[in-house]
């Protein structure tokens, strides 16, 4: 009897009755029951909250439930600590029905399915399969004997309350990605990663890593659930492709080695998580990620176009970073991005977004490379590349050498490295070329002192150009962090060549009125301090902050916001 696979799901003509959503309450039976076990066994109540705050970074005992939609609450301890030393992170899901129940209901379900109409979205995928349930279950108010349920009809007698649990684990399974599907609604994960056989673990927003409750038992499950994943995706892994990058239907990076052909340990993979709503500028000065004076000097340089590489070791927030200051890109301005996953989220209405496409085959495969010399017949204004690692680093340069500014991540955690790698294959980008990139933005993952993980910007430099008499490249720090105090320091002020000699220059500000654009950072400083203070967090409402100062210039949106009916 055929299986119910995802790619053999298709829409219908709907006849006029939505399919019933699974519904479990604020509190289901499953949770309260988890939460009464847990208090029994470690003698501590877990407490229900709407979301993690950042202020549970200090507490000294965790022990609190959050829920991430859907019927699925997550469990977060310290109470009782995993065998391999590390905080619990406990996915709380509707219980699964009997398995054989599962595999009569997809049977029929198999039978059910007539290929009219091809299903393209994961939602209209799941609501074709509600419906299809909604057909075939026959609802029953007392207990059922699952063991005497057998696909001879078209019609499954199922109890009451198993019904929402049919559903949930139905549509997560085949519409879902299955057992990593909770890992991907909850908003505060960084990284999801399975190492091979055993527990799943994260790194969270806000608790940092964690060991999970869920995981593979043996080596089969784990490369049987890794190649279901990789035909939902559309990535075919084998053990001829067993490295596999790619993107997840909520445009989480993922990383797949298949096989111990090349991994050790099997099977494993490392997820990305990609907020679906970026980090904004004002959030990140409230977290002292940088300051507002940081963010304001970026603000003019960003407004004037000038090229900058976020620049940063893997997991330094690299991404975020210029997800954020991307909003001061002016808002008339054409933008194309381009990449290898999805990652920049863009508030401008004139964004281009381009891909790769990897095939495996170089005739039909598109590269960086490829995406980044097409940019340039497309007349941008600004070009964002999510991550230069290759030979279009080279491209990218000769780009702001004919006078399209670019902005773009790169893995380097000094001036001297992001140099090296610069000058040398495969970028090899010539010393006398790299003024054409203005600044220079480092940031790290550093410990606090508290001892909590957290992201600084470390230092900017601003790039002057080539000297000939030492075969160096000369540059400026004009912002530097203090690991001491924990608070940026604008060494620029008075001192700054973009601003003095290029921005300054650009407006026909004369050396004697100098002071003015040292002023017109103050002002910039000031509206973003008074966005943190009034609470302006969210990405797309400081974009529209950002607008307003260019609908009416930065002095009266500064008076407005200050009134408070800026927005």
């Amino acid at each position: 009897m055929p299986s119910l696979s995802i790619t053999k799901i298709f829409t219908r003509r709907n006849e006029g009755k939505e399919p019933k959503e699974p519904d479990f309450g604020e509190r289901p039976k499953y949770l309260v029951e988890h939460i009464e076990l847990f208090e029994k066994q470690h003698g501590d109540k877990p407490a229900i909250v709407e979301r993690p705050t950042g202020d549970m970074k200090t507490w000294s005992k965790v022990n609190v439930v959050y829920p991430v939609g859907g019927g699925v609450f997550i469990h977060i301890t310290n109470i009782v600590k995993t065998a391999a030393g590390y905080n619990q992170y406990i996915v709380v899901e509707p219980p699964r029905p009997p398995a054989k129940l599962l595999k009569v209901i997809e049977e029929v379900l198999a039978l059910k399915i007539k290929p009219q109409h091809v299903a393209e979205t994961a939602e209209e995928r799941k609501k074709v399969l509600l419906e299809l349930l909604e057909e075939i279950i026959d609802v029953k108010d007392k207990p059922v004997n699952y063991d005497d349920v057998k696909p001879r009809n078209t019609s499954i007698p199922v109890y009451r309350e198993d019904v929402d649990y049919v559903k949930y684990h139905l549509v997560r399974d085949k519409v879902g990605t299955g057992i990593i599907e909770p890992f991907l609604r909850d908003p505060y994960l960084e990284d999801i990663s399975a190492k091979g056989v055993g527990n799943i673990y994260v790194v969270h927003k806000i608790f940092g890593s964690l060991e999970s409750n869920v995981g593979f038992k043996s080596e089969e499950e784990l490369d049987e659930f890794i190649i279901k994943l990789g035909e939902k995706i559309g990535k075919p892994i084998s053990r001829a492709r067993p490295v596999v990058d790619a993107t997840l239907p909520d445009g989480s990076r993922i990383n797949i080695v298949y096989g111990k052909d090349v991994s050790l340990f099997g099977s494993n993979f490392t997820i990305r998580k990609v907020a679906k709503t970026p980090i904004s500028v004002t959030q990140l000065i409230k977290w002292n990620t940088f300051n507002e004076h940081a963010a304001a000097y970026m603000w003019i340089m960003l407004s004037e176009g000038m090229s900058a590489f976020i620049c940063g070791e893997t997991a330094s927030g690299k991404t975020t970073a210029l997800n954020a200051l991307a909003v001061f890109i002016r808002p008339n301005y054409k933008i194309v991005s381009i990449e290898d996953t999805a990652e920049v989220v863009l508030p401008h209405k004139n964004w281009v977004r381009e891909l790769t496409r990897d095939t495996g085959k170089p005739e039909s495969s598109v590269t960086m490379f490829d995406l980044l010399k097409a940019a340039l017949r497309q007349r941008p204004n600004y070009i964002i590349v999510g991550e230069i690692r290759g030979v279009e680093g080279n491209i990218a340069f000769q780009a702001m050498q004919t006078g399209h500014p670019v902005l773009s991540t790169f893995h380097a955690a000094n001036l001297e490295r992001l140099l090296q790698r610069l000058t040398n294959p495969p970028i090899s980008v010539p010393k006398t070329n790299l003024d054409n990139l203005n600044i220079a933005w480092f940031q790290s993952s550093v410990y606090d002192k508290k001892g909590m993980l957290v992201r600084r910007m470390i230092i900017i430099h601003e790039i002057i150009g080539y000297d000939p008499r030492t075969d160096s490249i000369a540059s400026i720090p004009v912002f530097t962090w203090d690991p001491v105090t924990d608070t940026h320091r604008f060494s620029g002020r008075g001192s700054s060549y973009l601003l003095e000699e290029k921005v300054a220059v650009m407006r026909g500000i004369s050396r004697r009125d100098i002071k003015l654009i040292y002023e017109e950072l103050e002002l910039r400083a000031s509206f973003l301090r008074h966005l943190v203070n009034k609470n302006v967090l969210d990405y797309f409402d400081v974009y529209k902050a950002i607008v307003k100062t260019y609908e009416l210039g930065l002095e009266e949106a500064y008076r407005r916001l200050i009134r408070g009916d800026l927005l």
